[in-house]
């Protein structure tokens, strides 16, 4: 009887430890059941910080990129601008060389003298000094110094000398002067009989010469007065500007 009560205690005792194996079997899935969502949020947070940072890295590439290709467009933006920029200042420059070379071989346009007037004044070109001419004729002029005529020859002990001037009773070409027009370098290459490229192309154009009617011998006014030499079309002190207008200063 009392090994009944044994087996019987043995029997509870199993079916207990049975009931505790159950117990904590069920437990342990609650325990499970409970902690995995947690589990698979951290592992999503975990997933989506990579997933950020890799979002983050190729976003500072593409910034980066984007910045680079800005600049470098607008470093071709301001190359482009420059070398426009450049080729203007050239192009001014050589127009303003043109405009030098146009201004060199243009002259400012003289007044036009009246050829139906006698000629009254006459100003040199070297020095600016004026001097008198009388005429009756156009083509005939006397050279005024001192209240007397310049005279080639004739009563002179020299080539010439100043004389009274010649009343209309007693004329000769002693102190007479034609006078010649000079408009270009082709009419001075023609007066003195030599090729163009022996002009002088510092001469300003237009201007006047007088040749001695005796010996053809031009006008020359230097520092030291009023003399006759050879004619040179490129000599400054034998041009002359003209005018109708009377002059009351006389060269001493």
């Amino acid at each position: 009887m009392f090994i009944d009560y044994i087996y019987l205690l043995l029997i509870i005792i199993v079916i207990c430890f049975i009931i505790f194996i159950i117990y904590l079997s069920y437990e342990y899935r609650s325990i499970e059941t409970f902690e995995s969502p947690l589990l698979t949020s951290l592992s999503a947070i975990k997933y989506n910080t990579y997933n950020v940072s890799s979002y983050n890295n190729e976003f500072d590439i593409s910034y980066k990129n984007l910045t680079t290709e800005i600049n470098n467009r607008d470093v071709s933006r301001d190359n482009i601008k420059n070398i426009k920029l450049y080729e203007q200042i050239n192009k001014n420059l050589s127009d303003t060389e043109k405009l030098k070379e146009l201004k060199q071989i243009i002259q400012p346009a003289k007044k036009q003298y009246p050829m139906d007037k006698l000629i009254k004044t006459i100003k040199s070109n070297y020095n600016s000094q004026y001097i008198s001419t009388i005429s009756n004729d156009m083509k005939k002029y006397g050279i005024l110094v001192n209240d007397k005529c310049l005279t080639v020859n004739g009563l002179c002990k020299d080539d010439f000398c100043v004389l009274d001037c010649q009343n209309n009773l007693y004329t000769s070409d002693s102190q007479k002067f034609s006078t010649n027009r000079i408009t270009s370098a082709a009419d001075a290459s023609k007066i003195m009989n030599v090729p163009v490229d022996k002009i002088s192309n510092k001469n300003v154009y237009p201007f006047n010469i007088f040749k001695s009617l005796v010996n053809d011998n031009c006008l020359t006014i230097s520092n030291d007065g009023i003399t006759v030499e050879n004619c040179n079309l490129n000599n400054i002190k034998q041009q002359w500007q003209i005018s109708p207008d009377e002059n009351l200063c006389v060269l001493k």
